[in-house]
């Protein structure tokens, strides 16, 4: 919903407001990953309401497809390409499902939040910059494709199994970027790996005190956009006090539990111990010494992380000694943040790594890492490094997931057409980027020969977590961008 307090400047003109509207339909389906059929029947339909051909493909993939402008049927077809999925997280405390009820969004002085969960802007705004592009009856434009895809902030499922010959054309808009003024052409590969820690359990009795350890407050973010923000990982942290407290206070460990998307920086870890009585201040001295060192590793960066300890319910059971060690060794020994600088583009991270989730089930901990890396040789080293971890702690290692690195294409007739009309539009140059994030061009130009493939779209902060937002304004600017690029296309059609 929206408040309707933005005033027309700040809203970013009658564009943007039709693409706020049109996000506010999408947000209210469901649409986490791998749970997008609501929505994608609700595009299907509404292609079918504005005159464009509509269909699905079996990896629930959406195409519409909307006839050239009188007169510029010969111009080649351009392809405007989003995803349909999000990552859903909720605030610590919040109870949001996801699987049932859409995002619960406002504006408020020219920025779209959501109230207590993550928004959705990611890609949403991007896949209504579309719609309202297919909408808008004043368009000059060449034949245009709208390509949605599922389960891209997983496995890129829609992407991976695309049909080359479904894609209408070579030139390609990418609408997945977050930052308005910047032009991404290239992005990094990315993987996933699982590592399986049996988890045999003990039961215990007698006077045990119990105790929670909560990392907590951390900013987290998008892994491979904030990969250099130099925020904390909470697991890490996590995993570093419970290998103190194990040396130091011979401490059981009962539970730890981390994280809800392996893309998503964790900010939030906790762990149930359970202590003999007389090793409690103890404890609680080492947990007051390391918030205190913590906090000031982070002020600047993440200053609201903060470690707690605090009673927790009688549990009735912990970990075999031997296996907790296994776990807090195996989290010590994973890499974790920025790997590599790019030896050639100042300040682009190359290689990266997130551990993000810890969960336990059937008698297995499972953890889990994300990678990413702009060369797909050193993502495959990082595998091979992850493999070698699990190999030296007798861990069964499993790869979820890889997705290629997207390289710069060195001419391209797209992104001169696209700098020229930013130049106009705006009256400065765009920046020509490459990210360190995980795209879905990268999958369209590995299968579609000679694409040319730009991503674009608007400002959206700290994504993947619930304090996302996009401004309006810059929605404006990119919808008033793609409209003049649109155009410029449609003329090759008056020129060839």
């Amino acid at each position: 919903m929206t408040d309707g307090s933005a005033t027309e400047e700040t809203a970013g003109g009658q564009d943007a407001r039709r693409v706020v509207q049109l996000f506010g339909e999408l947000a209210a389906y469901p649409h986490c990953s791998g749970g997008e059929a609501e929505l994608a029947a609700h595009l299907m339909r509404w292609g079918e309401e504005h005159g464009c051909t509509a269909r699905q493909d079996g990896a629930g993939n959406v195409f519409l497809e909307k006839a050239a402008s009188a007169g510029k049927k010969d111009a080649p077809a351009v392809v405007l390409q989003a995803h349909m999925d999000m990552v859903c997280v909720a605030a610590p405390g919040e109870e949001h499902d996801f699987a049932r009820e859409g995002i619960d969004w406002y504006e408020e002085n020219g920025v779209i939040r959501a109230r207590g969960t993550s928004l959705g802007a990611d890609n949403g705004i991007g896949l209504a910059i579309g719609l309202a592009l297919l909408a808008d009856p004043d368009l000059v434009h060449p034949r245009l494709q709208l390509i949605a895809t599922t389960e891209e902030e997983t496995t890129m499922h829609g992407a991976e199994s695309l049909d080359p010959a479904s894609v209408a054309g070579t030139t390609i808009i990418n609408l997945d970027d977050e930052e308005e003024g910047a032009f991404t052409v290239s992005s990094a590969g990315m993987m996933e790996a699982r590592f399986s820690v049996p988890a045999p359990r003990i039961r215990v009795g007698g006077d045990v005190s119990w105790q929670t350890i909560e990392v907590a407050g951390g900013r987290g973010g998008h892994s491979g956009i904030e990969a250099d923000a130099g925020r904390a990982n909470a697991l890490i942290l996590l995993g570093g006090i419970l290998t103190e407290l194990m040396r130091e206070t011979g401490c059981a460990v009962a539970s730890v539990t981390c994280g809800e998307r392996a893309n998503v920086i964790p900010g939030h870890a906790v762990a149930v111990i359970g202590l003999d009585g007389a090793a409690r201040g103890t404890a609680s001295r080492l947990i007051r010494e390391e918030e205190r060192l913590v906090r000031a590793e982070y002020r600047e960066k993440d200053p609201d992380l903060r470690i707690r300890i605090f009673p927790a319910s009688p549990q009735e059971s912990v970990l075999l000694p031997e296996a907790a060690l296994i776990m807090v060794n195996l989290l010590a020994a994973l890499p974790s943040g920025v790997l590599a600088m790019d030896a050639a583009i100042p300040g682009l991270v190359a290689t990266s790594a997130n551990p993000a989730l810890c969960t336990e089930s059937a008698g297995i901990m499972s953890i889990s890492i994300s990678a990413r890396s702009n060369d797909d040789g050193e993502l495959a080293a990082v595998g091979e490094r992850l493999r070698a971890i699990g190999r030296g702690a007798d861990i069964p290692v499993e790869t979820l997931g890889v997705s290629p690195a997207w390289k710069r294409r060195d001419d391209s007739p797209l992104r001169e057409v696209m700098a020229a009309a930013y130049r106009d539009l705006f009256g400065t140059d765009p920046e020509v980027r490459a990210l360190h994030a995980g795209l879905e061009a990268a999958q369209f130009a590995r299968k579609i020969e000679d694409a040319d493939i730009i991503a674009v779209g608007p400002d959206i902060s700290d994504a993947h977590t619930h304090r996302e937002s996009v401004t309006v304004v810059s929605i404006g600017k990119v919808y008033r961008l793609l409209a003049t690029v649109l155009a410029r296309l449609a003329a090759v059609a008056e020129t060839a």
